[in-house]
């Protein structure tokens, strides 16, 4: 707004949770003098976490945007969620930035939701920068966060500056490349002789490494000549925006520490926005609902200039939509602005049609910004209302949710008959229920959904119906004799009309089978539905004035609710294809957990996707996978992740069907 694209930072601070996000921005924004006072999580005063549920948790829920300026330059930072719960607007965050700061707790180190999300940035080709944040805390070991930064994440992640520590706390830092210490307080010291062999070593290691992506200048290395400084941070500053090097910086962003030489290297090392097409384009990376404007959709524009209160056009749903007001966002603040260049982040009220996702462009435009695949939820729950109010609501308040968080899936299932809602794990699922009470005053219960259980048949038999009535005036009288046995499984239900010499007349087979399908809805053993069954109508009789539609679907009825008794009924259950892909140190452990939860492996094999994991397939019933998102992340400290399919029915175990026989008895 207002600068050249040069001029311009888009940033996605990204990491795990509790790892100091939010805390950074609101130092940034302090320090920039975007406020007068620094706001806390725990005191639930940031300019960043604004939504009622973030401030009760005291963690941030969903992405937010601040912007500032530094050195005559634009900054636009995005804070992003950390729990994997709500990852789904980190990935929205990384996809509207042009960079990745990648906040690494000093104490915690590498954890499994660091690692998801750099393996995210680098998909997205963003470049990737370093905070090692909390370096004021006791006991840090500096080198071995590093070193874990190295080993999990890339070797090619290098330290930029190296703590100076007195008496276990964080006093300043070296400036590596540039071979100088500095206090906090902007003060040039001289580097302690305590840190001088391992800076001078650090220093070779930097510029070893930035050598390799200029010739000339490894030339000079290997020939022991002096290094342009300038030429060393100008190579440094490619290898960086191409994604080939990862710098690492330190700081305390509670203490602000470190803050101004962030907001130096964000504007010396990382790129500015590129024009993306040659045409006006924005993308919607986020929506929201705002309890006093309603619908908020936050735009990135991509390319051109997007101007407030003027048409432009979907170019997803392919309508004409007014742009209102354009408006600079800070956190839930907004202030209008008359246009927005390539780069720049604004808000919008009140979009008609338009979704996270969709590209706004001018009439006529066939340009889509490119967005993320949301990620599988994973963990379903069905939703009840606590009321016949809060039932009839409850649909229209989750399209709502849904509308701000599209990694929310909400359907019915309509063998059970319930309403299901599934997204990226328990706490989720929790946080969506309260949002339900709280925003949109529906009061709803989360339960283990229910299975739907199958019934069939293993044997054969012949079975005679006869529905006689007699009420005075027309009686009722319809009698059948049929053949049941059982199908392969999935082959469903079959109906064969062998009748011959007019024995059932032709107007009434329809109604056997009306008949008998009724009465497969529920099944002998314990009310399931039934399936995979031949029925063969092999004879009956009928009276030419008693006979009638009604009649003849009793007798059907009741030919095959005798026949069936007789048949060997059993229990079926759903079971579904998993693919689990997990680290290889956790394979063996994730078999036998799927083993004790009735699985059958059907194989493994490298995943592609990601060096040192394993794809591991499955065929595992699904009543022993309700839960187990939770069990996979603390086998694999939440490194692994599932996805699965229905695949058939297979018959349930007879000592654990007949614990399921009992409870559904018991509450009929």
């Amino acid at each position: 707004m207002g600068v050249d694209i040069d001029k311009k930072r888009v940033v996605a601070i990204c990491g795990s949770g509790g790892c100091g996000k939010t805390t950074l921005v609101e130092d940034i924004m302090f320090l920039t003098k975007k406020t007068t006072r620094k706001g806390s999580t725990d005191k639930g005063n940031t300019l960043m976490d604004f939504d009622s549920e973030e401030i009760e948790r005291k963690i941030s829920l969903q992405l937010a945007v601040g912007n500032t300026q530094w050195n005559k330059n634009v900054l636009y930072f995005i804070d992003t969620p950390g729990y994997h719960n709500f990852i789904a607007d980190a990935l929205c965050g990384i996809r509207a930035a042009d960079s990745v700061l990648m906040l690494v707790d000093a104490k915690d180190g590498v954890k499994a939701q660091t690692e998801r999300l750099f393996d995210e940035a680098k998909k997205e080709q963003k470049p990737v920068m370093f905070y090692l944040n909390g370096l004021d805390k006791e006991d840090i070991d500096a080198e071995r966060v590093v070193s874990s930064i190295k080993s999990e994440l890339s070797d090619k992640a290098f330290l930029l500056q190296y703590p100076i520590m007195e008496n276990g706390n964080l006093i300043g830092y070296v400036d590596i490349l540039e071979q100088k210490a500095f206090d906090y307080e902007k003060k040039e010291k001289d580097i302690p002789s305590s840190v001088n062999d391992l800076v001078e070593e650090k220093y070779m290691e930097l510029i070893e490494e930035i050598s390799t992506f200029d010739d000339e200048l490894m030339e000079k290395y290997l020939e022991g000549e002096e290094l342009e400084k300038s030429r060393l941070v100008e190579t440094l500053k490619s290898a960086v925006q191409s994604g080939e090097l990862y710098p690492i910086l330190i700081g305390s962003a509670l203490k602000g520490f470190g803050s101004e030489q962030l907001l130096n290297d964000i504007v010396e090392l990382l790129p500015p926005p590129k024009e993306e097409y040659d045409e006006d384009a924005a993308l919607v990376f986020k929506t929201y609902n705002d309890p006093q404007l309603g619908k908020i959709s936050l735009l990135r524009v991509c390319a051109g200039e997007f101007k407030s209160d003027t048409n432009y056009f979907n170019v997803n749903k392919d309508q004409e939509e007014r742009l209102g007001a354009l408006q600079s966002v800070q956190g839930k603040s907004f202030s209008k602005v008359e246009s927005a260049a390539a780069g720049d982040i604004v808000a919008v009220a009140k979009l008609k049609t338009t979704q996270t996702g969709d590209t706004i462009a001018n009439k006529g435009s066939s340009v889509k910004c490119d967005f993320i695949e949301m990620p599988l939820p994973f963990i379903s729950y069905a939703v009840y209302g606590t009321s016949k109010g809060d039932e009839e609501k409850l649909g229209a308040a989750i399209s709502k949710i849904i509308e701000s968080d599209p990694s929310l899936k909400f359907s019915r299932n309509n063998e059970t008959k319930e309403f299901i809602l599934t997204g990226m794990g328990a706490m989720h699922l929790e946080v969506t229920a309260s949002k339900l009470k709280n925003k949109f005053g529906v009061e709803a219960t989360l339960k283990l959904p229910k299975i739907a259980y199958k019934e069939t048949i293993k044997g054969k038999t012949q079975s005679h119906g006869r529905y006689k009535k007699q009420t005075g005036g027309h009686g009722q009288f319809g009698d059948c004799v049929i053949e049941i046995e059982p199908l392969q499984r999935g082959g469903g239900f079959e109906f064969v009309d062998m009748i011959v010499g007019g024995a059932i007349p032709k107007q009434f087979i329809p109604s056997v089978e009306k008949g008998i399908k009724a009465a497969m809805e529920q099944g002998f053993l314990a009310g399931y539905p039934m399936i995979d069954i031949r029925i063969k109508l092999i004879d009956g009789s009928f009276h030419p004035v008693d006979s009638s539609d009604l009649a003849f679907q009793m007798a059907g009825s009741i030919a095959f609710k005798d026949g069936v008794e007789k048949c060997k009924p059993t229990l079926l259950e759903p079971i579904v294809e998993m693919e689990v892909v997990v680290p290889d140190d956790n394979m063996g452990d994730v078999i036998g957990d799927l083993n004790s939860r009735r699985g059958r492996v059907l194989g493994m094999e490298p995943y592609e996707e990601k060096k040192g994991y394993q794809r591991i397939k499955a065929l595992v019933p699904e009543a022993e996978i309700l839960e187990y998102a939770p069990s996979l992340r603390s086998i694999t400290g939440g490194k692994g992740f599932f996805k699965y399919k229905f695949s058939t029915y297979e018959e349930v175990p007879q000592q654990i069907a007949e614990k399921i026989i009992e409870k559904s008895k018991s509450e009929e």
